[in-house]
Parts: C-alpha cells; sequence; structure tokens
C-alpha cells in the first residue's frame, strides 16, 4: 500500500466493521448497479473473510475471500466512485492476494466483469473457462497461480500463531497471552450414581 494516502486495509472483526462492508456492497452493487439484495448477499457471507478498505476513516472498499480445497476464490471486490482512480483498488487486490498466500494459497479465482479483466490481468490473472452472465453483467472466469510465500502458514508454526485472529499472524493473539496464566485449580472427581 502506498504510504500517506490515508487509505487502509483489514480484516473485518467486528459487527461495525461488517456494517461498514454492507454499507459499501450496498452503494457499490445495489444503489450503482441495481443489483437485487438477494443477488448481492448470497448467503456466503459469513463463510468467508471480509476486506475493508477505509479512506481517512470512512469506508470506501472491501472484498471478500472464500477458501476452497486448493484454491481461495475472491470476490465482491468493490470501491465507492469516489475512491476510484487513485490505485486503492489495485492496493485492495493486493492485500487479499498477501492474506491468501500468507494462509498458504497459490491458486486464486475470480469472476471479473468483462470490463475489468484489463484490471485483474494486470495483477497475474488470465481468462480461465468461458464467459457468463449473472445480475445483468458479462464476467470472465480468471485464475492466478502464484509462488508461495515463505511465511506461509504451516502446522508446524504451532497451535499459538494458528490461534490468532485472522490476518493478524504476527502478533500474539488472547489465547497465546492466556498461556501464562497459572491452570485452574483441578476439580475433584464426584462420584457417580
Amino acid at each position: 500500500m502506498r504510504e500517506n494516502s490515508g487509505f487502509s486495509l483489514k480484516i473485518a472483526s467486528s459487527f461495525e466493521d461488517y456494517m461498514k462492508v454492507v454499507a459499501v456492497r450496498s452503494i457499490v452493487y445495489l444503489a450503482g448497479q441495481a443489483c437485487p439484495w438477494s443477488e448481492e448477499f448470497d448467503g456466503n457471507d459469513h463463510a468467508a473473510t471480509q476486506i475493508l478498505g477505509l479512506l481517512d476513516g470512512e469506508p470506501v472498499a472491501t472484498a471478500r475471500i472464500r477458501w476452497f480445497a486448493g484454491f481461495a476464490k475472491l470476490e465482491r471486490l468493490a470501491l465507492r466512485p469516489e475512491a476510484r482512480g487513485s490505485g486503492h483498488g489495485d492496493d485492495l487486490l493486493r492485500f487479499m492476494i498477501a492474506i491468501s498466500q500468507r494462509k498458504g494459497f497459490s491458486c486464486l479465482y475470480l469472476h471479473a466483469q468483462a470490463g475489468l479483466v484489463h484490471f485483474y490481468r494486470a495483477h497475474g490473472f488470465v481468462p480461465h473457462g468461458a464467459p457468463f452472465t449473472f445480475s445483468g453483467y458479462h464476467y470472465v472466469e480468471m485464475k492466478a497461480v502464484l509462488p508461495p510465500r515463505p511465511d506461509e502458514l504451516r502446522l508446524d508454526d504451532g497451535p499459538h500463531v494458528l490461534n490468532r485472529p485472522e490476518g493478524d499472524w504476527n502478533r500474539p493473539g488472547v489465547l497465546e497471552i492466556s498461556a501464562g496464566r497459572p491452570p485452574a485449580p483441578r476439580q475433584p472427581d464426584k462420584p457417580r450414581a
């Protein structure tokens, strides 16, 4: 991400963050593209990692990642109109790619609106499969095969690293911090009747 742009990205981790995600998607897809609610909020949001982009604290960008065996699916990339043309879309996509690679995914898949294929090509995606249509727009399946990251998460990282909050794997989490607390006294077993 470019420094001093006032733009920041994070994984949504609270109810307030999730409401901001919904607001951005409602502005971009429901209002901007006349997408029906049931098509935009398709039942997959609770099974996804939600990304939130803030510009000077104001929610302006979002996307989600769903995880499958062997690939990550990047979805619902959205920037409010006032945040477009400033490189924030590139930042958002790079952030999603980095999270996917850190989790050990080297194959990424997405549905690009036909007019945005060039944008995804610039990030290493290539067409994959036949074009298709939904919600009144033409789409192209695209995928990227990326090199693994040396710091991708592995079983050998241990229980504490793997218990850390999504996307915050470099900082000790609450369960890790609690490991220093003395164990609770053991209650004696009660005789069974």
